[in-house]
């Protein structure tokens, strides 16, 4: 009855609806929502949930209070002598449950919402740890929970990742403090308030993750060394059977290239042999033709000895005769392109004076136009004068006067300049036709100095092969 009454006493407290925080604040990941406790300590069931911010619960002594925090220890992962309250997790079950009891039961939610929250695509925004301790042969160990309740993990691996990532420190009496560590940080010895400052800022923790890190680095090299010292007589070995095993390989690959290389070498002899004797055959029918058109040519030549004779002195007159032709029309060729050179001399030079005089022509005509021009302005304003002074008229008078002498003077050059002109075309129309007369000639001697050029390439060629002929 007392312990029920403790219960009720605790379910009917004044900060039971205090679990919440103000409306409107975003809750961070890591923070407690809920601790669920059956069969454990003191408790057969009981849930508590607590706000985002500072939590008070209290209760008179054995009420349980310090079960609520052993169960949150036990359930993150601390062991049942961290508690203080027990020796083995079996001495946190409920003594009062009875022979039928089968073991206790710790759940504890966390939020799991933010920038830092722990896998929430696969937990969502609350994360719940659960420890079963059996008393008999049942399961006893983590599970992690989504927050729809479903299992997603028994592994210690992702319950010490999960409190890595939510920086939850179970066994850091900083974080979690007890009775008997707070007695020990009033009362204790300055050993013990070491000890405490070691763990309140994890070194004893580091010094030993350090020291286990260091034994499994000479464990690792150690094992590696022997490990090591074990294979190379393996490898040497292996060494060893890789070589006979190439060299019965290559043994293998060598046997059947003698035997490929004999059968090829067999048929190569005859291929050669056979290409011998066919190019044998060949060049002896090829010999026996010769010399059957040779004795026929032999024949030929003997009897067109004598007339080949008179033929050459003939052919060798011919060529003589040719030569000095080509000789002589190569002298001509030389002689008119002289003459034609010549002749085109003063052809150039009255082509420049013509240019020359052409351009004095039109100089003269366009002072010729511009005098015009003036004469007819002054013209028209003396037209437009009349009523001037008589002064004015006799200035206009001597103007034209001396317009019209300019321009008496300009038509006296303009004369000599068309006669000279005159007189140019005149010559370049005489001197035209004997150039191309001159062009035809030294083309018409080109054409002759091949005709002739060929003819005696032709005769050589015709000697030549009359001389070869004779002797076969």
């Amino acid at each position: 009855k007392k312990k029920a009454k403790r219960a009720s006493n605790l379910t009917n407290s004044p900060m039971k609806d205090r679990n919440t925080n103000c409306e409107g604040k975003q809750a961070e990941c890591g923070i407690i929502h809920e601790i669920y406790v059956e069969n454990f300590m003191c408790h057969r069931k009981l849930s508590v949930k607590l706000c985002r911010n500072v939590n008070f619960i209290h209760g008179q002594n054995g009420s349980g209070k310090s079960a609520i925090l052993a169960a949150l220890q036990v359930c993150l992962g601390a062991g049942a002598r961290r508690t203080h309250r027990a020796r083995n997790l079996r001495d946190l079950v409920r003594k009062e449950s009875g022979e039928n009891c089968t073991g206790a039961k710790v759940r504890v939610t966390l939020l799991n919402r933010g920038a830092d929250g722990f896998k929430p695509e696969i937990y969502g925004d609350r994360i719940s740890v659960e420890r079963s301790i059996s008393l008999g042969s049942g399961y006893n160990g983590y599970k992690l929970l989504d927050a729809s309740g479903k299992e997603r993990s028994r592994s210690k691996k992702d319950l010490d990742a999960m409190l890595d990532q939510l920086n939850i420190q179970v066994e850091n009496p900083v974080a979690v403090l007890d009775q008997e560590e707070a007695k020990k940080f009033l009362t204790g010895k300055a050993e013990d308030k070491y000890a405490f400052f070691t763990k309140a800022t994890e070194l004893e923790r580091l010094d030993r993750v350090y020291a286990n890190i260091h034994d499994t680095i000479i464990d690792q090299e150690n094992s590696m060394t022997r490990a090591e010292e074990g294979l190379n007589p393996a490898i040497e070995r292996c060494r060893k059977l890789e070589q006979e095993w190439n060299a019965f390989q290559e043994l293998d690959k060598l046997e059947a290239d003698v035997a490929q290389a004999r059968a090829l070498y067999g048929w190569a002899l005859y291929s050669e042999k056979k290409c011998e004797v066919e190019d044998l055959e060949r060049k002896n029918e090829k010999f026996t033709k010769t010399l059957e058109k040779r004795k026929a040519e032999l024949k030929k030549a003997e009897e067109s000895l004598n007339t080949e004779d008179d033929q050459e002195e003939k052919l060798k007159a011919e060529l003589l005769e040719l030569g000095e032709e080509a000789n002589q029309a190569a002298q001509n060729k030389t002689n008119l392109e002289n003459e034609l050179r010549d002749l085109n001399k003063p052809i150039r030079v009255k082509e420049r004076e013509r240019s020359v005089v052409l351009k004095e022509l039109d100089n003269a005509k366009r002072g010729h136009k511009s005098a015009i021009r003036r004469l007819e302005k002054e013209r028209a304003e003396i037209l437009a004068n009349k009523e001037g002074s008589a002064e004015a008229e006799r200035v206009r008078i001597r103007q034209i006067a001396d317009l019209e002498r300019q321009l008496v003077q300009l038509k006296e050059r303009i004369e000599p300049v068309e006669n000279e002109v005159n007189r140019h075309l005149q010559d370049y129309n005489e001197l035209k036709p004997q150039a191309e007369d001159k062009l035809t000639s030294v083309k018409q001697t080109e054409n002759q100095y091949r005709a002739v050029e060929s003819n005696v390439r032709s005769l050589q060629s015709e000697d030549g092969s009359a001389d070869i002929a004779k002797f076969g």
